[in-house]
């Protein structure tokens, strides 16, 4: 609706950037849904354009819409990061996940299409193994690794344990003791690009993107409190090779809270 409305007014992108203090490479970014307009700047544009608040109720619409093409714009970002921080809660993250684990989520979630997901899942883990894996940082409540489906216990502890030995990994469980904490508010990505910072709010099988600035700022306190509540990485290691210990001589035996 942007680009309709520009090219109605006959007007080009570096045009639009001037009205709303930004620059063409951003409008053309945000006509092709890779991130999203602040909401002043489309106030600005409704009032200029006449176009009765428009703009302001796409934007709530979209804020408040959990779309796949969000995690599709996001998987964007996530791709060029640097600097990828994870906040897990209910769920292993999906950056994290075995094949068996997904399979439980998305099919728990009623997707239609579970092994295509799985398979798109599976390929975007690629990228903390790549020759220029981005530095990750994931703080994962120890409540999510109580729940993992017995057939998949196993092997995702396994996974987790792995992933925690990478050199450009650092994984640090939030223990039961640790109680109430920022972390709880709800699993999300924060990937730092060379342009710029992005977040996603994820589910099971979907999630809504954040770009304003104030929700990035709220997801980056959660984020650093939630830290502050977890072990250290060597000492989540330990933890997880205990798990997989316990899960590999035992593997139906479900840990109990």
């Amino acid at each position: 609706m942007l680009r309709v409305y520009r090219k109605q007014h006959r007007m080009s992108q570096a045009e639009v950037g001037r009205l709303v203090a930004v620059d063409h490479k951003t409008v053309s970014n945000w006509e092709a849904n890779r991130n999203h307009p602040p909401v002043d700047a489309l106030r600005t544009l409704d009032a200029t354009w006449r176009t009765g608040g428009l703009f302001e109720a796409l934007h709530h619409f979209a804020s408040t819409t959990q779309a796949p093409a969000q995690f599709l714009a996001f998987a964007e970002y996530e791709a060029l990061a640097t600097v990828l921080r994870i906040n897990g809660i209910a769920f292993i993250p999906g950056l994290l996940q075995t094949p068996d684990y997904a399979r439980a989520a998305f099919t728990l979630a009623g997707v239609a299409d579970v092994e295509g997901q799985i398979a798109q899942r599976m390929a975007r883990q690629a990228l903390i193994l790549r020759d220029d894996a981005p530095y990750v940082s994931v703080v994962l409540a120890e409540s999510a690794l109580l729940v993992i489906p017995p057939s998949a216990r196993a092997e995702q502890l396994a996974r987790l344990a792995e992933v925690a030995d990478l050199p450009n990994v650092t994984l640090r469980l939030v223990p039961l003791s640790a109680g109430p904490h920022p972390g709880l508010v709800g699993s999300f990505y924060l990937s730092t690009t060379p342009e710029r910072e992005v977040g996603f709010v994820e589910t099971p099988a979907r999630g809504r993107l954040v770009t304003e600035t104030d929700d990035l700022r709220r997801l980056t306190v959660a984020f650093d409190r939630a830290s502050g509540h977890a072990l250290s990485a060597e000492a989540t290691r330990e933890r997880l090779r205990q798990m997989v210990e316990e899960a590999q001589s035992d593997p139906v035996e479900e840990v109990q809270p």
